[in-house]
């Protein structure tokens, strides 16, 4: 017996929860709510700074989710059958709708830096 088999779960002492379960569920949700801003993001900022600051947050998140997503999608083709699936109807699928809620994110603050600065995003990069 190792401890972890079902002959060790007690009827009258149903499993508790994995700390953190219901925190990462939240975070699951919130993840893929496409109107969701981060803690501190303010859409109607007048400050230059504020967007540009916003837009670098945007492009930083939207890089590090297409590198995620480019190992997820080299993986799962050498993954069996089970596995794979499971990875192409739940993983890839969060990833994808997390990296669209950053690109909107990041078009919008690069429209609202044009807007309070009167300048291109990209001639600033």
């Amino acid at each position: 017996m190792n401890g972890f088999g079902p002959e060790d779960v007690d009827a009258d002492h149903p499993a508790t929860p994995v700390p953190g379960e219901v925190e990462a569920q939240n975070a699951a949700l919130d993840a893929v709510e496409p109107e969701r801003l981060l803690d501190g993001e303010d859409e109607q900022t007048t400050y230059a700074d504020d967007a540009v600051h916003w837009t670098k947050v945007y492009r930083e998140l939207l890089d590090f989710k297409h590198s995620l997503l480019n190992v997820a999608e080299q993986t799962v083709v050498s993954m069996g059958d089970d596995a794979g699936g499971e990875v192409r109807d739940t993983d890839l699928k969060v990833l994808k709708a997390e990296a669209a809620r950053f690109e909107r994110r990041l078009a919008f603050w690069q429209l609202r830096t044009n807007e309070l600065s009167g300048r291109s995003v990209t001639d600033s990069e």
